[in-house]
């Protein structure tokens, strides 16, 4: 399905459709993903459905087979829903080995709801999509996390034994520190049920017109904005709910200091050992739960903003400001 997007989606299906001995269509929709991966849905005629990115591959040639026999055999022994995703490997231009990518892969393999996205691919049945309601269409995007979120209390999502290996353009184009703090921005606004914020984003979202780099300047500023127009009610309650959502997410820090370790001895992201994680879960989950982590966790993100606001302005230049628009349905 392609929603009119301007990378090489189109040209992948095509090429696809040579060389594959089933049938290739592609569907044209609007744009959004949630539409396209419903439309898709709609048309397909088997019992299992594979959603996937244009930009993905599978690094082994039975990835789907061993898949299917996993899904066999979970309806075999009486499972009535199946979600599962791929472990994850990003397909980057720069080859040697780096701490930050490691730290993404290793996470997107942890049994953690909110650490499944789309890029990992995902392979429903359709019992569980129909549960679901479909995929959400309300926005271009945040239809994985819906998803996820959805089957959360029904289903477990399984890990697949197959890598799935997805392209990093964006992350490389934007810078994948940008990216993440974007990232991060958008599943706290989910979060905290602020709509508001998801209708300004186009507007917000801008990359350097050279280099194609993410502008956090102009969307902190604009975050800063739309937060101060509020009610005092609203801004406390926002303020609550970040601080709840940033202080549970404490577990991020101990994970990295397991993957930090496992990349120093050159293990796979897959082999990664969750001492720390484990330690975090055991003997500091309360805490880190309690009003107290919260109103910290707060404290600190309203420095951080502050920060961060004098900072990207103090290092712009007029150039930059300008920026040029960027999708964030792609």
């Amino acid at each position: 399905c392609d929603g009119g997007s301007s990378d090489s989606s189109q040209q992948i299906v095509a090429e696809l459709a040579v060389k594959c001995r089933f049938p290739v269509s592609l569907i044209q929709t609007r744009r959004g993903r949630g539409i396209q991966m419903n439309a898709g849905a709609a048309l397909a005629t088997a019992e299992l459905l594979l959603f996937l990115h244009a930009d993905s591959r599978f690094d082994e040639c039975d990835a789907l087979c061993k898949a299917f026999s996993l899904y066999q055999s979970r309806i075999e022994s009486g499972a009535q829903l199946f979600a599962a995703r791929f472990a994850l490997q990003f397909l980057r231009s720069e080859l040697s080995p780096a701490l930050s990518w490691f730290y993404y892969e290793a996470k997107a393999r942890l049994p953690r709801n909110d650490c499944i996205r789309g890029d990992q691919g995902f392979l429903l049945n359709r019992a569980a999509l129909w549960l679901a309601g479909g995929l959400d269409q309300s926005l271009p995007f945040l239809e994985d996390i819906r998803l996820v979120e959805t089957l959360a209390t029904r289903v477990d999502w399984l890990l697949l034994p197959s890598t799935i290996s997805t392209s990093a353009r964006r992350f490389e184009r934007e810078g994948l520190l940008e990216r993440q703090v974007l990232n991060a921005i958008i599943v706290n606004s989910v979060v905290a049920e602020w709509a508001e914020f998801f209708q300004a984003l186009p507007g917000l979202y801008k990359c350097h017109s050279d280099t194609g780099r993410l502008l956090l300047q102009p969307l902190l500023v604009g975050i800063n904005r739309l937060i101060n127009d509020q009610d005092p009610a609203w801004r406390r309650i926002f303020w609550q709910t970040t601080g709840y959502h940033v202080a549970g997410n404490a577990w991020q820090l101990f994970f990295w200091l397991d993957v930090r370790h496992s990349f120093r001895a050159g293990e796979k992201p897959g082999a990664v050992k969750t001492h720390w994680l484990e330690f975090y879960q055991s003997r500091l989950t309360p805490f880190f739960q309690s009003r107290p982590a919260a109103f910290m966790a707060q404290i600190a993100v309203k420095l951080w903003l502050r920060w961060m606001l004098f900072h990207c302005a103090f290092k712009m230049t007029p150039r930059q400001q300008g920026g040029s628009d960027a999708g964030v349905h792609d």
